[in-house]
């Protein structure tokens, strides 16, 4: 397939829009260098009115991970592990059916959260919802030394939701955050300032929407110094949002990107947004989704 694609910045620090690759594989050598390079350094890949079948979706999020593996057998795996991967407001058993979303990365309350998420527009119509994008490694390029003298040294504990921080839901004025119910709950504590396993680079390692705190802090201080790092993480500096269209193709790096969304509701516009993730962790297939509900 062709090399001569353009790559758009979407902002000065993150994120790039490719325009000119025909989908469908095996792309050639010189289009994968190309695309793992532009993934590593931008972290969001956007491909407008892309029309792709799930197991090519799973042939690029493969790709960028690095996998030299990609041969038809392993990528028709890698798409029939996660074939009901979907978040929908209309596709029963789908992820996330409504309200909204804090910034986060998806199970970054694992020891093995996934690497590469993707999405793509299966059935939307307007004014559906964006996704918002934020940049943990550029944010942590960009925070002020004061900030980063107070957190490099520290660690943080992870959750599965908002159901694990009382005080911060106190701001769900509301009632429309939604927290996915499992079978058990889980946690970790990982580096404020996270080396990315792949690019090395360092990411500011926290997110509004599964942080409960800094550890060792008292809680006050804890949330305080939180509420420093959030508003330099979700600054308009630091943020991009994706207005989505029929056909539309995003992929990210899930350690150096979080995603958000607004509120979203099973009678508004149709969302049904096909989904795939590389590597799949064991959680995510193990750990049982049971329901959603409102948090109150």
């Amino acid at each position: 397939m062709t090399t001569t694609f353009e790559v758009n910045e979407l902002t000065p620090g993150f994120g790039a829009e490719i325009l000119g690759i025909e989908p469908g594989a095996p792309l050639e050598d010189e289009t994968r260098r190309r695309l793992r390079g532009l993934f590593d350094e931008r972290s969001i890949l956007v491909f407008r009115d892309f029309p792709i079948d799930r197991p090519f979706q799973a042939y690029l999020a493969l790709l960028v991970h690095g996998e030299d593996d990609l041969t038809d057998e392993a990528v028709e795996a890698a798409a029939s592990k996660q074939g009901r991967f979907y978040i929908s407001n209309r596709l029963d058993g789908a992820a996330a059916p409504f309200g909204r979303l804090m910034f986060h990365s998806d199970m970054m309350w694992s020891d093995s959260p996934f690497t590469v998420l993707s999405l793509w527009a299966e059935d939307v119509e307007p004014p559906v919802a964006p996704t918002a994008f934020a940049s943990t490694a550029n944010a942590w390029r960009t925070l002020p030394d004061d900030l980063r003298a107070r957190v490099e040294a520290r660690s943080a504990v992870q959750v599965t939701g908002p159901e694990g921080f009382d005080d911060r839901r106190k701001g769900d004025q509301d009632g429309d955050l939604v927290q996915p119910q499992r079978d058990h709950i889980l946690s970790v504590t990982t580096p404020v300032a996270k080396t990315h396993p792949r690019t090395d680079a360092t990411l500011l390692y926290v997110s509004q929407g599964m942080t409960k705190e800094i550890a060792g802090l008292p809680i006050d201080e804890s949330e305080s110094l939180l509420d420093d790092l959030f508003a330099h993480m979700y600054s308009a500096d630091n943020t991009w949002q994706h207005e989505w269209r029929p056909g539309d193709l995003v992929m990210w790096d899930n350690l150096a990107i979080q995603h958000a969304r607004p509120q979203v509701t099973v009678e508004g516009p149709v969302r049904t947004l096909r989904k795939i993730g590389w590597p799949v962790p064991a959680l995510a297939q193990d750990t049982k989704v049971l329901t959603y509900q409102k948090l109150d």
